[in-house]
């Protein structure tokens, strides 16, 4: 809708209609479409962490592999230093078996 010179608007506390005076005399109800809802999507559900029962299994596991690895990450090859082996063996099954089966990056400290 448009008013040429509206002298006073008032909005319904929903937003769904408004109400515009022109001049003195003339009022106007305008309704208004309401916004449609917003999307529902699921809830995300965060599993219990395990890190604590974790870390417990490293104590006096000989299999675990010692030491610690450096991460050479992205195009600049940032450096994430201190990395401990054991670690990464008992939250990563990729890396269990890369440090566990003898491969090269066993004993590689980068």
């Amino acid at each position: 809708a448009q008013f040429s010179h509206p002298a006073t608007v008032a909005v319904s506390p929903d937003g769904s209609t408004l109400l515009v005076r022109t001049g003195n005399t003339t009022l106007r109800q305008v309704c208004v479409a309401a916004p449609p809802p917003p999307p529902s999507f699921a809830p995300i559900v965060v599993p219990p962490s395990t890190l604590g029962a974790d870390l417990a299994k490293t104590w006096g596991d000989a299999s675990l592999p010692q030491g610690m690895v450096t991460f050479l990450v992205g195009d600049d090859e940032e450096r994430i230093e201190h990395v401990s082996k054991n670690v990464l063996c008992i939250r990563s099954g990729y890396y269990r078996t890369m440090f566990g089966i003898g491969m090269k990056e066993r004993d590689a400290a980068e």
